[in-house]
C-alpha cells in the first residue's frame, strides 16, 4: 500500500504535463494527415488542458496555502500549578482541529483562540506517543484547511505556518504573531515522522501545520525539533524538525 502511495505521489504531478504533450503530438499528427476537423478538437483539448495547469497552478494552490494559513488558530494551556504555553492548532474539518498532544497537557485548562474570541475545545482523540491530539469546538470558525494523508518525499518544499509570542500593545496584552516558515523534507520519511529542516520553530509552533506548497494541502503538524549536535569527530549535526503525518489519526476523527 505504501508503494502504491509513492507512485501516485509521482504520477499525479506529471499527469498534466504529459497529457499536455500527448495531446501536442496528437495535433501535429492530424494537421500532417489533413484532418482538419480533428485539428480544432485537438487544439481545444490542449487549450483546455494547458488552462487547467495554469488555473491550478495560478488560482488553486495559492488559495489552499492562503486556506491553511488562515485556518490556523492560536492555543493557550495553563496547567493546574498556574504555568502557562502557547501553541497552535489546524482546523480541518468543521468545528475539529488537530494540534501536538504536548501543547494541550493533561489537566491544563485549553482555549483556543478564533478571532477575538476564545474557545473551549474538547478533546476527542489523544496519543501521547504520536503527539497528537484533536479537540471540536462550538464556535464556527470559515477558514479550513485542505489536507492529504500521503507521505512527503524527500526534498518537499513546506510551508509551516503557526503562532508566536507577539508583541505587547498598549493594555500589555500579547496579541501574538502568525509567521510562516519555509522547511524541506528530507529522507527517510517514516509513517510516523516526518522529517524537516530549516528555521529554529520558534516558541508556540508546537501544533504548526506543515503545508506542501506543490498541492498546498496540509500533510502534518509540527510536533518537536532536534537541536544539531557534533559527532565525535567535531562534525556538526543537522538541526531536525519533527512533523506527525496527519495519516496516523484514525479515520473517523479526521471529517
Amino acid at each position: 500500500m505504501n508503494q502504491l502511495k509513492k507512485i501516485h505521489q509521482r504520477t499525479e504531478g506529471a499527469l498534466p504535463a504529459l497529457t499536455l504533450v500527448l495531446v501536442s503530438m496528437l495535433s501535429a499528427l492530424v494537421a500532417v494527415l489533413g484532418l482538419e476537423t480533428w485539428v480544432a478538437i485537438v487544439a481545444a483539448l490542449a487549450a483546455m488542458v494547458s488552462g487547467s495547469q495554469v488555473i491550478n497552478r495560478e488560482v488553486v494552490i495559492p488559495w489552499r496555502l492562503k486556506s491553511a494559513n488562515n485556518a490556523v488558530a492560536r492555543l493557550y494551556a495553563r496547567t493546574a500549578d498556574g504555568r502557562g504555553q502557547v501553541g497552535s492548532a489546524v482546523q480541518i474539518a468543521p468545528r475539529r482541529w488537530v494540534t501536538a498532544a504536548h501543547a494541550m497537557p493533561i489537566g491544563a485548562t485549553v482555549k483556543l483562540k478564533l478571532g477575538d474570541t476564545w474557545s473551549q475545545p474538547r478533546v476527542i482523540y489523544r496519543d501521547e506517543e504520536l503527539d497528537l491530539a484533536v479537540m471540536e469546538v462550538d464556535d464556527h470558525w470559515p477558514w479550513l484547511a485542505r489536507i492529504s494523508l500521503d507521505l512527503p518525499e524527500p526534498g518537499t518544499l513546506m510551508k509551516v505556518t503557526g503562532w508566536t509570542n507577539g508583541r505587547r500593545d498598549k493594555n500589555n496584552r500579547d496579541r501574538g504573531v502568525r509567521v510562516v516558515q519555509d522547511y524541506t523534507v528530507q529522507g527517510p520519511v517514516e509513517e510516523s515522522l516526518i522529517v524537516l529542516t530549516g528555521a529554529v520553530p520558534p516558541i508556540g509552533f508546537s501544533g504548526a501545520a506543515a503545508a506542501d506548497i506543490v498541492t498546498g494541502k496540509v500533510v502534518g503538524i509540527l510536533s518537536g525539533f532536534s537541536p544539531g549536535r557534533r559527532d565525535p569527530h567535531g562534525l556538526p549535526e543537522l538541526d531536525e524538525v519533527h512533523a506527525t503525518p496527519l495519516s496516523c489519526i484514525p479515520a473517523e476523527y479526521l471529517r
